[in-house]
């Protein structure tokens, strides 16, 4: 089988999911919402990608005192540095979709989403 079809097969189980369909799925009743949570994902993903030059900026300005649009493209983070960013992209996404599970937005301080992991939460 064909990583293609191994793919597919693996993604089956979309076609059971409320409003599937192949070219425009829709999962809220009212398509409208569906369209609003779309432009919400590409600002978000828009704000992060902004977000993460503007760290890289400030770094490459912090250490070297200039920085070039080339600088930004090809700058590599030390690994400690990779994982705090990915720490905060993991805060941003979770402040992001917190609504979306009920929640209040969620400081960095305290992780709402236990729930996701944690099978206790809610029994009770």
């Amino acid at each position: 089988m064909g990583d293609r079809k191994a793919l597919e097969a693996q993604l089956n189980y979309v076609k059971d999911l409320p409003g599937y369909e192949r070219t425009n799925p829709q999962y809220f009743s009212d398509p409208m919402i569906d369209k609003l949570l779309e432009i919400v994902l590409l600002i978000g993903g828009e704000l992060w990608a902004v977000r993460d030059r503007q760290m890289i900026t400030e770094h490459l300005l912090a250490t070297q005192g200039f920085v070039t649009p080339d600088l930004i493209e090809t700058f590599k983070q030390d690994p400690a540095a990779e994982a705090q960013s990915q720490e905060q992209r993991l805060q941003f996404i979770q402040r992001l979709f917190s609504c979306l599970y009920g929640g209040a937005p969620l400081t960095p301080q305290k992780n709402q989403f236990s729930w996701l992991t944690d099978k206790k939460v809610g029994k009770g």
